[in-house]
């Protein structure tokens, strides 16, 4: 006869209710903390383009040089401007303080101090008005040499050495600020009415929202080494998919995230009370 089966063993636990965290994860995008647009202040010919594409660029690093050689002649006509004003302004004002004591003598007429007196004011006008115009030249020439107005990563140039370009419309290049780098996760409608609930109950507790941390996985499976913290949540709802977007902020000094990832955020803080475990093999 067959031996008969052994006694089963049966393993006893006993489960209490605890706080557990309670993370939900969502899908997220990386994107550039900073994306700005490279134009020119001024319409010239690019005479040089410093920086390699796809490359680092510090605040302050030459992009571009427009051709100067105009806009220099511009200022020394201005100064010239200038001071042909100011000369005039030292005219007009000798000729009030040389008319005004003569009309006490009565060696001349009241038009003529008058006159004086208009020439001198009209003068002092010529002369504020050459100084603008010496501002205005010193702006364009500064503006002749493009500075990086951020640090970050920098595009290739859509321009090159020769190109006429005109002053706000070329779009130059990009730059974008990588490190911190933002992470956008959207929730879904039905999620934040569920822990709206579970907050309301006492089910679900959490800190202030924008005390939200996050933790980046990566599509292979491994995860970001440094935390982020929740930076922005949007006001209201998308009316094109019913969610509600909010912002982590990532250090990014190893530039490992890149503009356009997808990743899987998992948003820590939250916490479960009264959560009763068992374990999977059960």
């Amino acid at each position: 006869a067959a031996p008969p089966p052994p006694m089963p063993e049966v393993g006893v636990l006993t489960v209490v209710a605890q706080t557990i965290p309670d993370d939900p994860e969502f899908i997220g995008q990386a994107e550039a903390s900073r994306i700005v647009e490279i134009r020119s202040q001024v319409t010239g010919i690019i005479k040089e383009f410093f920086y390699r594409e796809g490359r680092d660029v510090k605040k302050g690093d030459r992009l571009y040089q427009i051709d100067p050689v105009p806009f220099q002649a511009a200022v020394s006509s201005a100064r010239a401007m200038v001071a042909q004003a100011e000369a005039r302004g030292v005219q007009a004002k000798q000729n009030v303080d040389r008319v005004k004591p003569l009309l006490a003598e009565q060696a001349v007429s009241q038009k003529d101090v008058d006159d004086a007196v208009a020439e001198d004011l009209a003068a002092k006008a010529a002369l504020e008005s050459a100084k603008g115009q010496l501002v205005k030249a010193q702006f364009d020439l500064d503006n002749t040499l493009i500075i990086a107005p951020i640090s970050g990563l920098i595009e290739r140039t859509k321009f090159y050495e020769g190109r006429l370009i005109s002053a706000q419309t070329d779009l130059l290049t990009v730059i974008h600020q990588v490190d911190p780098m933002y992470v956008v996760g959207s929730a879904p409608e039905s999620y934040l009415l569920q822990r709206r609930r579970e907050l309301a109950t006492k089910k679900v507790q959490r800190p202030d929202l924008y005390q939200l941390k996050g933790r980046l996985t990566f599509v292979d499976g491994t995860t970001y080494p440094h935390e982020g913290k929740l930076d922005f949540a949007s006001v209201g709802l998308s009316t094109e998919t019913g969610s509600r977007q909010g912002r982590f902020v990532f250090p990014n000094h190893d530039r490992v995230l890149l503009p356009g990832q997808f990743v899987k955020i998992r948003v820590t803080g939250y916490t479960r009370t009264g959560a009763i475990l068992v374990p999977q093999r059960a």
